[in-house]
């Protein structure tokens, strides 16, 4: 009896956390629609602070700031939702809108085409999908082989061991994906300039040589750390050295 009384009461917690976190995020985005976009920020902000992370908060907190006329802000958020929710095409187009409104129009390095359109593939979906469907395919794929160790048919044997071989690679290719989208999550090495205008330096250094200038709202990668100094690049591959303080990571 005491057992269920303990059981009940956790879980009355956990429901009254849930319809308060519910009741905020409803808050957050009544004050969105009125126009009260200051306080939208500052509502889906504390939802942020209470750990956790969602796609739909940083993407409504990335409309707030744009709203208001914040876009470094607004990128970093989108940035930030696209993240979690690689295939939202309404969060991609957000932030394409935003990127066409910033200083800094860098003209992305050549890829190969198949290596773009992997990667498109890739993002329709996210880690945690991939995972399941890299666990399904592995669980029929060995029903499969069972099937053609013990059918005695050999239309059906033949059948059922490449379905198999297919099966296993599209597992094996379904985990890496996965994995590559849960690194993305976990290392965050890119970030977006906050500052009005940053001087990129040959070395980690105030006295170091002005490369080139970066505005606020570009999107850099960050390849090293040292002190209060970041080595970035950005799309076109030029690189240098920016004060840490200029940027946040996504």
């Amino acid at each position: 009896m005491k057992r269920l009384i303990i059981y009940t009461l956790v879980l009355l917690s956990f429901t009254s956390a849930y319809a308060q976190e519910d009741n905020r995020y409803q808050n957050a985005n009544t004050l969105f629609t009125e126009g009260k976009y200051n306080e939208a920020i500052s509502a889906y902000s504390d939802i942020l602070k209470t750990g956790v992370e969602s796609a739909e908060v940083y993407y409504n907190l990335g409309n707030a700031y744009y709203k208001s006329g914040q876009l470094p802000q607004a990128i970093l958020n989108f940035e930030r939702a696209l993240l979690l929710a690689p295939h939202d095409k309404d969060i991609r187009y957000n932030l394409e809108m935003s990127n066409m409104q910033i200083t800094d129009k860098i003209e992305t390095v050549g890829e190969f085409f198949l290596v773009s359109w992997f990667n498109d593939f890739k993002n329709k979906t996210k880690s945690d999908t991939w995972a399941l469907i890299s666990i399904a395919a592995f669980a029929i794929a060995v029903l499969s082989f069972g099937t053609f160790l013990f059918s005695r048919g050999r239309n059906l044997k033949q059948a059922s061991f490449g379905a198999a071989i297919i099966l296993i690679v599209l597992a094996i290719v379904a985990f890496n994906f996965s994995a590559s989208q849960k690194n993305r999550l976990t290392q965050r090495n890119s970030a977006i300039v906050f500052e009005p205008s940053v001087s990129v330096k040959s070395s980690p250094s105030s006295g170091g040589t002005d490369l080139f200038i970066l505005h606020e709202g570009t999107k850099v990668n960050i390849l090293e750390e040292l002190g209060e100094w970041n080595r970035i690049d950005i799309r076109n591959g030029s690189e240098g050295w920016i004060p840490a303080s200029t940027i946040e990571v996504i």
